[in-house]
């Protein structure tokens, strides 16, 4: 009988979890709704609107003309991180456990698990030519570098291209991204701090 309590409240449970989030704009706030009962109100400041909103799995994300917003459906409440004057926005990736989000400066990465942003600025000249995720970690590939993110460890872990390096493929699981270029292949999985060369 308690074998089966133990079971019933683990699918209970298992089935709450994976609930997506609802995201939703009011008249002066930003609304986010989960189905396992838990939410969060935003309010927006003066003069400030929303750009565009985004929810997927336990995530949601707004992108409004001075902030961006993540969203945590197991912590209940909504992270801002600033956004530079005049900064623009050029892509985002919403998975179920994190966000990616670059613009002509930074790129930025939310954690759903530890309701926390973080970002990593670009170089003058550096370009981002993809941004890739699937399961607890996203992959930018930018002209200099790949950086990598993951909703585990935190950070952006980058490793540099040598002179002429070309990016062939990329290649993702949940856990883990593997990318071949013109001289080598490397990974990275989401519960580690640094990328690896695979010989």
């Amino acid at each position: 009988m308690l074998l089966m309590a133990l079971c019933c409240h683990s699918l209970a449970f298992s089935q709450s979890r994976h609930s997506d989030v609802m995201v939703t704009v009011m008249k002066d706030k930003i609304v986010a709704l989960s189905a396992s009962g838990g939410g969060g109100e935003e309010s927006l400041g003066v003069n400030e609107t929303v750009v565009t909103t985004g929810a997927r799995g336990f995530t949601g994300f707004a992108q409004t003309t001075s902030r961006l917003l993540g969203f945590s459906s197991g912590l209940r409440r909504w992270t801002e991180i600033p956004l530079a004057i005049d900064e623009r926005i050029e892509r985002h990736q919403i998975l179920s456990a994190l966000i990616l989000v670059q613009s002509d400066r930074q790129v930025y990465g939310f954690q759903e698990g530890r309701g926390h942003w973080t970002s990593e600025a670009l170089g003058t000249s550096e370009l981002v030519k993809q941004v890739r995720g699937r399961g607890h970690i996203a992959v930018a590939i930018t002209t200099d570098r790949a950086l990598a993110f993951s909703s585990y460890t935190g950070g952006f872990f980058s490793i540099p291209w040598s002179t002429d390096e070309r990016v062939q493929s990329v290649d993702e699981t949940g856990d883990a991204v593997m990318i071949r270029t013109s001289t080598r292949t490397l990974a990275f999985r989401s519960q580690t701090t640094e990328w690896v060369e695979i010989r």
